[in-house]
């Protein structure tokens, strides 16, 4: 897929990492367009298959976990990192 039809590129034309496309589509932050280019692109990309993988571990360990209540922020974002150190 090249950049042009590439809907995380900027205006200026700085694309979004894996990553960054990875939070966004999580936190829900996308549109339709944007959404449907992330499916396709997670089918091709290991790491972004991977990483969708464990998020969703992650929050349906929490939800299970924590009575259906939401985890705070800072718990998943440490999880995370701890997972990412591990993996390194």
């Amino acid at each position: 897929m090249s950049d042009s039809t590439n809907p995380f590129t900027s205006p200026s034309g700085k694309r979004a990492t894996c990553m960054e496309m990875l939070q966004l589509y999580l936190d829900g932050e996308v549109t339709q367009e944007q959404r449907a280019y992330f499916l396709h692109h997670m089918d091709m990309c290991m790491p972004c298959f991977k990483g969708y993988q464990v998020d969703m571990a992650i929050k349906e360990l929490l939800k299970t976990r924590c009575c259906g209540e939401g985890a705070p922020g800072d718990l998943v974002q440490q999880i995370k990192a701890q997972i990412a150190q591990q993996n390194s």
